[in-house]
């Protein structure tokens, strides 16, 4: 296979940028409709700001920043562009978050410095079409791992492709974070002392699959080059539906709720041991009388969590007026794309984690006064009371 990935960093933020130049004077945080960080610029992202953070918290780790709605709809319809502009090129383009894609050049390049050439011309249509702050970073390689993960590691603007004969090279270094795992798996392999994929994947197959199931065996084999998944094209999108008879009268919801859960749990284990999410969800509810009400989510982020979904599930609940008895429900999970990747800043570096200390405490001494702060040392270890081991000093004096 040849594919090219296309990487738009922040790309919700950028968007906004490129709108309005004046908001580059400050960090910018887009807020969703949740009340939590949608996207950020890169120097806020830098003080831990992703997505997901809720407002608040964003504000104490960028106190300089500007928080403002994002623009779902101005932002969904540039993406619709994106994809438009990608698939010029190829029909096979598979969305892959806001702002990222694959694309299958497959027989429509000969070798490397081909598919060079091409990815090379792709990149200019896009930075011509949507402007400078949106250009792509672009990453090659037979396999979708493979580039995504070069893209990640270039700077928008330019295109690092990768070789099979250096693929093993190149992937040896970098963080395991760039595996599409989730956060508990990823939070495991750094208490094992797995920090890099060279280090995942000289596991043994036999003991990854028993530690971290079929999602962590897909995983080791990106970890070693050997990616099979195919690129599939926004025409071919897939799909996952389940159905069932149910008894609730005048739409109790905790029955209900308890029904969907039965329902969806079978359709998130598969996703999950594949590395997939979905974006969209549609639930169908059958009413004795022979009717149906019918709702759809388009989510936020993409997500495969059952907490998250059922949190979903119970406000379209909500949302239906029920007037009969339920007879039955059927769920449609829709958008479905792989995993993203953790963010590199998951588990920061001693001196990032000091930087963000640092930056919190300027914030709390502006806001409170001096003399408000303090640490704690620990300078009688062996004491033979734990309050005789510890005393606090003046944080400035620290």
């Amino acid at each position: 296979m040849s594919i090219l990935y296309c990487f738009i960093p922040h790309f919700a933020a950028a968007l906004a940028l490129r709108d309005d130049s004046t908001l580059a004077r400050r960090p910018l945080i887009l807020i969703g409709p949740d009340g939590h960080v949608f996207d950020a610029s890169p120097d806020a992202a830098a003080l831990g700001v992703l997505p997901g953070v809720p407002a608040r918290a964003a504000e104490v780790r960028c106190p300089t920043a500007r928080l403002q709605k994002v623009n779902l709809a101005h932002c969904h319809a540039e993406l619709e562009t994106l994809w438009r502009l990608l698939e010029r090129n190829s029909p096979g383009v598979e969305p892959h978050g806001c702002g990222s894609a694959y694309v299958d050049l497959s027989g429509m390049t000969r070798d490397e410095k081909d598919a060079v050439g091409f990815c090379s011309q792709i990149g200019q249509v896009i930075r011509q079409e949507l402007g400078q702050p949106l250009q792509p970073a672009l990453g090659w390689n037979s396999t979708k791992f493979t580039a995504q993960a070069a893209a990640q590691r270039t700077q928008a603007g330019h295109l690092l492709p990768v070789s099979t004969t250096r693929e093993a090279t190149f992937l040896r270094p970098l963080p395991v974070t760039l595996l599409p795992l989730n956060e508990d798996t990823l939070l495991r392999l750094g208490f094992l002392g797995l920090h890099t994929l060279g280090q995942y994947a000289a596991l043994s197959p036999a003991a990854v699959l028993q530690q971290f199931g079929p999602a962590g065996t897909l995983a080791l084999q990106c970890a070693k080059g050997e990616d099979r998944r195919p690129v599939i094209p926004r025409s071919q999108e897939q799909s996952l539906t389940a159905c069932g008879d149910c008894d609730a009268p005048n739409g109790e919801r905790d029955l209900l709720l308890e029904a969907l859960r039965r329902l969806v749990a079978p359709l998130l284990n598969d996703l999950r041991d594949s590395l997939r999410t979905f974006g969209q969800i549609r639930l169908t509810v059958q009413l004795a009388d022979g009717s149906s009400q019918e709702q759809e989510r388009t989510l936020l982020q993409p997500t495969a969590d059952e907490k998250r979904v059922l949190l979903v599930l119970g406000q379209m609940l909500d949302s239906i007026s029920w007037t009969q008895v339920v007879m039955g429900l059927q769920v449609t999970l829709e958008k479905i794309q792989d995993c993203q990747a953790a963010q590199l800043t998951l588990f920061p570096s001693l001196r990032e984690k000091q930087r963000q200390i640092s930056e919190i405490q300027r914030y709390l001494l502006t806001r409170f006064g001096a003399n408000r702060l303090r640490q704690a040392v620990l300078g009688r270890p062996s004491a033979p009371l734990p309050e005789w081991r510890t005393n606090w000093l003046e944080w400035e004096s620290a």
